[in-house]
């Protein structure tokens, strides 16, 4: 480079703009969920992963319960057992469903270090579970 000629700096035209950080390895556009933003703190990763282990006991509690009510009682007509199982299995299959989303979108979200934001799975298990208490009354009063 001439030395008459500015060299690169804010009033060159030619601004290289702020120093590369060497710890910044921002993901291209379009990289998974999983590669954007920071690592977030372990110990709430950690409880993020607890909490969806739960919602996955959960669902294996649901699906022995379906076993357990088609399996092992002669209380009510098979029709009805079967009913039963399967809302249980269909109560399962939502749980886990259900715990998954509300771990990536809680993960995600500590990785862009943006707020938790409130989650409706909550209010849906409970309807859910008042659905299959009011499903284990009927049952019971139809029995013989």
């Amino acid at each position: 480079m001439p030395p008459d000629s500015p060299g690169p700096g804010p009033g060159s035209g030619r601004d290289p703009g702020p120093p590369a950080d060497p710890g910044d390895s921002s993901p291209p556009p379009g990289a998974p969920w999983w590669q954007r933003g920071g690592e977030p703190d372990y110990r709430a990763t950690l409880a993020n992963e607890r909490t969806l282990l739960a919602w996955f006991r959960t669902a294996l509690a649901l699906l022995a319960a379906s076993f357990v009510v088609v399996q092992l009682t002669d209380i009510a007509p098979r029709a009805l057992r079967l009913a039963l199982a399967g809302y249980l299995i269909a109560l399962a299959t939502g749980v886990t469903v259900t715990g998954y989303l509300q771990w990536r979108t809680r993960q995600a979200r500590m990785r862009g270090r943006q707020p938790l934001g409130r989650g409706t799975s909550a209010p849906l298990l409970a309807l859910a579970l008042l659905l299959l208490a009011g499903f284990v009354v009927v049952v019971t009063v139809l029995a013989p």
